[in-house]
């Protein structure tokens, strides 16, 4: 068996779950009957000879597939139904070839609805909040920590003194929703940490023996002074940073066909993770101010 590139295909029929290079995801029942069945059925699968599992390899000289199936058969003895698993080789490779074709395509289209969707959510969540509403602190303290997770790792690229330094910065984080007191819908401003690498390779050259975190320089007010309009339909430039980030992560997680670009690193943070996130923060806030006759 060779070894996984981009140009394999593997599909699970029992699971829905489709590998197409290196990134594997399971497709939900409904992209699964829109873009995987018409593809299938009736040579690959159909409700009573269904596909169980397909391997595609392609290590750049060698093509080949294998293809496990199981089918509703009678037992002529006792005419009793039962499913009878069996290798299907029938189709040649040609027709394997032009099956993961489609296939692609299909995930492919399937992936970037979801790319389409997780935009419309975030865009949802952050644009309809007008102002350093409590919603967008919140989102943005949840892309803060997201984006950093990658410090806490045991093997993260960080020394134990870095570590530290990348931990008070995650504690101020976490800590921005408390600017709001009883009462308070909207801030005025707000001061952001710059993080440990923007200290280490800006601040700290130009300003020896200034701790972490222990100057005023180093918090940057939100909204700048000079950031007096509205950017691309958002309330500031950070909401425009923030979207133009989470798309460009997910666009690397997906896959790329002249890179094999691993799914998962700093860079690709799990934004769907991040988006339901701020989507389940923004939904306690609603169930609070309905309460609360807001």
């Amino acid at each position: 068996m060779s070894e996984i590139n981009n140009n394999t295909v593997i599909i699970s029929g029992t699971n829905r779950v489709i590998t197409r290079g290196i990134t594997t995801k399971t497709i939900s029942d409904s992209d699964w009957t829109q873009y995987i069945v018409p593809i299938m059925d009736p040579l690959w699968s159909t409700d009573k000879d269904r596909l169980q599992t397909f391997k595609f390899w392609d290590d750049g000289t060698t093509e080949s597939y294998t293809c496990n199936k199981t089918k509703f058969v009678r037992n002529h003895t006792t005419g009793e139904y039962f499913w009878k698993d069996y290798i299907f080789d029938e189709p040649n490779l040609s027709t394997a070839k032009d099956f993961v074709v489609k296939i692609r395509e299909a995930f492919d289209a399937v992936l970037s609805v979801e790319i389409d969707d997780i935009d419309r959510r975030f865009k949802r969540v952050m644009r309809d909040e007008t102002g350093l509403s409590l919603s967008r602190i919140k989102g943005w303290r949840d892309f803060f920590l997201a984006t950093s997770d990658w410090t806490m790792l045991e093997d993260a690229p960080v020394t134990a003194d870095e570590k530290l330094l990348w931990k008070d910065y995650r504690a101020r984080i976490r800590a921005l929703p408390d600017a709001f007191e009883s009462g308070i819908k909207v801030l005025a401003k707000i001061d952001l940490p710059i993080d440990p690498l923007v200290y280490k390779k800006h601040y700290q050259p130009h300003n020896a023996g200034v701790a972490y975190l222990a100057s005023d320089e180093q918090f940057i007010q939100f909204p700048p002074v000079s950031d007096k309009t509205a950017v691309a339909g958002y309330q500031n430039t950070l909401d425009l940073i923030m979207h133009e980030y989470v798309m460009l992560a997910l666009r690397f997680s997906r896959p790329a066909p002249l890179y094999n670009v691993p799914s998962s690193s700093h860079l690709t943070d799990p934004v769907e993770v991040l988006i339901a996130q701020i989507e389940e923060d923004q939904k306690k806030l609603d169930e609070a101010k309905a309460a609360a006759g807001m």
